[in-house]
């Protein structure tokens, strides 16, 4: 922190206080919120402030000085107050002698056994110190270190983005960050104004265009299945149907729509109509893809849905997937945040996590 601050001359200091009132310090700490960065200068921070009762007054506090206070206070001598500011003797008596003025106290004081502090100066110790380490915090960039954090981090998804994401993901976040708590929320038509107001740190999300002020990254482009019971009779058939042929068999079975979230509503993802498939029915409309093991059942029903969660639905054996041909709608699954948490070290790090998960994972 030592070359941001700037030693000034006698100037720039306190003037005409004979005696200042316990509230300087006070005084001092408002005056870290009113700190600014000039583009060609060291951090300096300055305050107006109001003329004392009686003669003379404060034109401007200088917080450089607090830095003096707490040095001289804790090595109670000007020369190593000096040497652990990097000033020489003259400017650190300077200083001190500026201190002095404003705060109307010597605050050190001469005995047989070297100098020590005066009482006035024994109550300021624990305010200087505490006043500082407020204005290093102001301008210190804080880290995350993932092995000791126990922040909770809020992530707005659909049960897809759990199972294709999140769920995946977790485990190696588990092991990276085992005190840190990662809280889901469920995407809904508010969730963007939420992300704006800072309740939700990053969002899984489609490819849907954005508002202003938010950040995407690509996860992954994903492609369509079909999810079926393992001996269904589209499964039965040698060769396999596919292409086409394959569309046109599926739309002759029950099907089983998701629906996604859209505004106020749920609307269905009928890939079957987006594929140009003759006329098929909607025997169901869910809003979860995990609903789909239980709703398939024994029965002939069909669901087209994200490859990546008919892969995790199968995998217990009772269920089939069956690619698409070629001509399938894809889309692009994305992470989004918000400007306020562009620059967050923890929320930097989930992102980061997220992606190195999907990519070790990728097909």
């Amino acid at each position: 922190m030592q070359d941001r601050w700037r030693h000034g001359g006698d100037n720039e200091g306190l003037h005409g206080a004979s005696a200042i009132h316990d509230q300087v310090l006070w005084n001092w700490k408002r005056a870290i919120f009113q700190t600014y960065r000039h583009p060609e200068k060291p951090i300096i921070c300055m305050m107006n402030m109001q003329e004392p009762d009686g003669d003379g007054g404060l034109e401007t506090l200088d917080l450089n000085l607090l830095r003096v206070l707490d040095a001289l206070l804790q090595t109670r001598s000007v020369t190593r107050a000096g040497e652990r500011l990097g000033l020489s003797q003259p400017a650190t008596s300077r200083q001190v002698a500026r201190l002095r003025q404003s705060l109307g106290d010597p605050l050190l004081v001469r005995t047989a056994k070297g100098y020590v502090p005066t009482p006035r100066a024994e109550a300021l110790a624990p305010l200087a110190r505490t006043a500082l380490d407020a204005v290093r915090a102001v301008f210190e960039r804080t880290g995350f270190d993932p092995a000791s954090s126990t922040r909770a981090l809020r992530i707005a998804t659909t049960d897809y983005g759990l199972l294709a994401v999140a769920g995946p993901a977790s485990l190696q976040i588990g092991k990276a960050a085992p005190a840190l708590r990662l809280v889901f929320e469920p995407w809904t038509d508010g969730t963007l104004a939420e992300m704006e107001q800072g309740h939700i740190d990053l969002a899984l999300y489609a490819d849907d265009p954005l508002p202003p002020d938010f950040h995407a990254r690509e996860l992954f482009k994903e492609r369509y299945a079909a999810l079926l019971r393992a001996d269904h009779p589209l499964t039965q058939q040698r060769p396999l149907p596919t292409g086409r042929k394959l569309i046109e068999q599926l739309a002759s079975y029950p099907h089983i729509a998701a629906s996604y979230p859209a505004g106020r509503q749920y609307l269905p993802d009928d890939v079957l109509e987006r594929m140009g498939a003759r006329s098929h029915r909607i025997a169901m409309q869910v809003p979860y893809f995990t609903s789909a093991a239980a709703l398939i059942g024994d029965s002939d029903r069909v669901m087209l849905l994200p490859r990546r969660a008919a892969m995790y639905l199968s995998s217990s054996g009772a269920l089939a997937v069956m690619a698409l041909p070629a001509t399938a709608p894809t889309f692009s699954y994305r992470q989004i945040w918000h400007a306020r948490v562009h620059r967050d070290p923890g929320v930097a790090w989930l992102r980061k996590s997220l992606i190195e998960s999907t990519r070790r994972r990728a097909p």
